[in-house]
């Protein structure tokens, strides 16, 4: 009898502990904003490969802008609206995808609401809004020329880290996302076939996660035309925050109708670890922070990695170096 009475008091009390974390969850700014101008240009969209850092700089961002935080909104199995949208979704931009450009619209004019997408959110009464998106890196063309008028923030860092983040995470590719798209592979992708499929079969889970760096960064950086986005360096941010947000903001000074400003302070979040920091790091010095993986990667691993985005061509971005090559304003070539 003792034992069966236990028994409901222990439901009892876990059934209030669950209603008490609903009810803080429903007065929280993650579920309790307001946010109803529906001008896409009132947006500012980041958009990265994954473990980039890009939530980290969304951190920043939110916090000196004030404003709404959208988190991945494509994450199909989270988000109902994106259900159709594969990861790493391309489409011409002169083919017509209505239903494509209806979740895009939905979700550049903050038609959007999730417990996912909304769970970083901070302020109930936004004037602008956030996007901060790890799968759209090939609608970046698309977005960008049915957007014109948007701000958008394409965030690069070095694919030997990126990667090794992930395969440490145990996180999946999601290679067959990639592969089941035809406009990807029949079109920007043609020539690269033969590659694609050895290594999506034959890769290490390592190999396979800089796979998809390629294949979600060839497009954007050979499409894009240079100036159309804001290029940012991940390694760039991490040794001079206060001169990157600097060109930031004179990059949102164009930008007058969404009524742009980034705060003067320097945000604290600068010298916070970022909320996706899933591997529990320590906010280490600049240098050191760019150079861990040089010791952890293994050095056959690494000159593969680089072998492979050299297929690719990204190692005119990226080399042995731990530091970027070239300039973010010679990144883009289309």
């Amino acid at each position: 009898m003792a034992t069966a009475q236990s028994g409901v008091v222990r439901k009892v009390r876990s059934l209030r502990r669950r209603a008490a974390r609903r009810w803080r969850i429903a007065r929280s700014p993650r579920a309790s904003f307001v946010d109803l101008n529906r001008d896409y240009r009132r947006t500012l969209l980041l958009v990265s490969s994954a473990r980039s850092g890009s939530t980290w700089l969304s951190d920043i961002l939110e916090e000196s802008l004030r404003c709404r935080m959208i988190f991945e909104p494509l994450r199909r199995d989270k988000v109902a609206l994106a259900r159709g949208v594969p990861w790493g979704r391309y489409s011409d931009p002169d083919d017509t995808d209505p239903e494509l450009d209806d979740v895009l619209t939905r979700i550049l004019t903050g038609r959007v609401r999730s417990r996912w997408s909304d769970k970083f959110n901070r302020y109930r009464l936004p004037r602008r809004r956030l996007v901060k998106e790890v799968r759209a890196t090939n609608l970046l063309p698309r977005i960008v020329e049915k957007f014109p008028d948007m701000p958008v923030v394409y965030l690069l860092r070095h694919p030997v880290p990126t990667a090794w983040s992930a395969a440490e995470l145990q996180w999946k590719p999601y290679l067959k996302e990639f592969l089941g798209q035809s406009p990807l592979l029949d079109g920007p992708l043609a020539k690269f076939g033969d590659v694609i499929a050895e290594q999506s079969v034959d890769g290490s889970p390592f190999q396979k996660h800089i796979l998809r760096w390629c294949l979600e960064n060839y497009v954007p950086v050979n499409w894009l035309a240079p100036h159309s986005v804001h290029v940012v360096f991940y390694e760039s941010i991490v040794e001079d925050p206060e001169g990157e947000l600097l060109r930031l903001g004179r990059y949102l000074e164009g930008f007058a109708d969404g009524g742009w400003q980034l705060a003067a302070a320097r945000p604290s979040a600068v010298d916070l670890p970022s909320r996706a920091n899933y591997r529990d790091t320590p906010v280490l010095a600049a240098d050191v922070r760019l150079r861990a993986w040089c010791d952890e990667v293994p050095e056959d691993d690494i000159a593969a990695a680089l072998e492979l985005v050299g297929v690719f061509g990204l190692d005119r971005i990226y080399g042995s170096d731990v530091r970027p090559l070239i300039g973010p304003d010679d990144v883009l070539v289309g």
